[in-house]
């Protein structure tokens, strides 16, 4: 957990850099904020994107690092056809490659299921959304009203963001699937140093934008003002420090929210250089993603509509080596375009007949495996480079979850434990006293029989040290090395009585 706290916490200067693009004021005659707001009402539209990585090493990393770092350079998404319908509906038609694999893929998404499928599948997958958005849909909330208050929210988010240092805007005529258009061309740069000033440039024009700033709010009251009453909210606000002021009393609420708000806004002004400084001192290497190595470029193509038809991103994250994150720098690049804005389209769909359905399915890996064709590129990807079977299992001589017991030199464990850490199905036949092991991966049938020292093993029949024995506690006890390697693991045991047992 500490790692993946180590790793994450760079993310969100990245995802700063990002939304600073959303500020830029008119340039060159462009309004930048229209056509931003645009693509929110753009309704249905044909486009392509590609999206890549590329990471560079630190110096003297580890041959496994190298490796990891070769396979992530070696990912690449090309989603070469999105089809957005004027009813919601999306599908897409495109590829990854991955180790210079190259793995087609479909998509599609209606209001009912998200359906999906790629080479190598023997059946779609499917996500049912109703049932989902059922289960998990706060009482109140009116999901067709998302669209407006995203709308509410942008608006107020890029009217108040401030420009870069490095923007301009030409004319320029550029090809889009085959079409040549007449666009404008907005071209912005952002460095990481210029991040803080740019987001204390933000809270300065929110903290003045009073009408903006009440607007906002009372949009969200009304959004949210089903929800509360739902929730059977008290019908004074006293918890949430509203005073005595009725939660139906909209003008009330909305004052007193904005003064709050405009309060703390004001309040983080007044220390901002200060916690900015003292957190730089706590995080020395926030210095280093926060510098003018930290790189955000963008060109975006906007037609007379204020419609964004193509974009070019690159993003560079300059990253401070260490232990946890041995590389220098992380980029991001991707380009898209689209066409027939607002045009007829109809989606693809993709039928869910013999679909698996992963709301209710709770694979194991073997289960995922087989959900693929054999030797296909996903299942190489789960099995050899992602190792979605591989399972590792240490038992100490004095282990008190595994209790080993060692009889003139033979190890033995109880067989549920060890079957099931790796991913085994375990069976009691009651009748016959006997235990069914099911191996995840490759269905291999293991049967032992409490008393008995033969076991069949895949159909064939293995004599035991002794028989199959039940410990006081009722767990059916038997040979450690012949459970495991039936299982297709390794056992290996170290000088101090350590064993091993690691299945690929």
């Amino acid at each position: 957990m500490r790692k993946m706290k180590a790793r994450t916490k760079w993310l969100m200067p990245v995802l700063a850099l990002l939304l600073i693009l959303a500020g830029c004021q008119s340039v060159g005659g462009l309004d930048v904020n229209k056509a931003l707001l645009g693509g929110l009402d753009v309704k249905s539209s044909e486009s392509s994107t590609t999206f890549a990585l590329n990471v560079v090493p630190a110096s003297g990393i580890t041959s496994e690092d190298r490796e990891i770092i070769d396979l992530i350079n070696s990912f690449s998404v090309n989603i070469a056809h999105v089809k957005l319908q004027d009813n919601g509906n999306v599908s897409a038609a495109g590829s990854v490659t991955y180790k210079q694999s190259v793995v087609p893929f479909t998509f599609f998404m209606d209001k009912e299921a998200v359906v999906f499928t790629a080479e190598g599948a023997k059946q779609p997958f499917y996500f049912p959304l109703e049932s989902y958005q059922d289960s998990m849909g706060i009482e109140g909330l009116d999901q067709a009203k998302i669209q407006d208050i995203s709308k509410l929210v942008t608006g107020f988010v890029v009217k108040n963001l401030p420009n870069p240092a490095a923007i301009s805007a030409s004319s320029v005529s550029e090809n889009v699937y085959g079409q040549q258009l007449n666009l404008t061309k907005l071209h912005t740069e952002i460095t990481g140093d210029e991040l803080p000033a740019l987001v204390k440039g933000f809270l300065k024009s929110v903290s003045k934008d009073t009408e903006g700033f009440t607007a906002l709010i009372s949009g969200l009251y009304d959004y949210l003002y089903p929800v509360l009453t739902a929730a059977d909210v008290d019908s004074e606000l006293n918890d949430l420090g509203f005073g005595e002021i009725p939660l139906n009393d909209k003008e009330g609420v909305v004052t007193v929210a904005h003064d709050a708000a405009k309060l703390a806004v004001d309040a983080l002004l007044l220390v901002y250089d200060k916690q900015l400084e003292s957190l730089y001192e706590s995080t020395p290497e926030l210095k280093t993603v926060l510098s003018k190595d930290t790189k955000l470029q963008v060109d975006l193509f906007v037609d007379s509509g204020l419609h964004i038809r193509k974009q070019n991103v690159d993003l560079k994250v300059a990253l401070p080596a260490s232990e946890d994150l041995p590389i220098q720098s992380l980029s991001i690049k991707m380009e898209s375009q689209t066409w027939n804005v607002n045009g007829p389209v109809t989606a693809d769909p993709i039928s869910t007949e013999g679909a698996l359905d992963l709301s209710s399915a709770n694979l194991t890996p073997g289960e995922t495996l087989r959900s693929f064709e054999t030797g296909s590129t996903v299942y190489n990807l789960l099995k050899d480079d992602l190792g979605i079977t591989a399972r590792t299992l240490v038992i100490a001589p004095d282990d008190e979850y595994y209790y080993p017991i060692v009889d003139r030199g033979t190890t033995y464990v109880p067989l549920r434990y060890v079957a099931e850490d790796l991913d085994a199905a375990v069976t009691w036949d009651g009748a016959n006293r006997a235990i069914t092991v099911t191996d995840d991966v490759y269905g291999d049938k293991l049967v032992f029989k409490i008393g008995s020292d033969q076991a069949l093993i895949k159909g064939a029949t293995v004599k035991l040290p002794q028989p199959v024995f039940v410990d006081e506690y009722g767990d059916a006890y038997v040979p450690l090395r012949i459970l495991a390697e039936a299982l297709h693991a390794k056992v290996e045991k170290d000088e101090e009585g350590y064993i091993y047992i690691d299945r690929p």
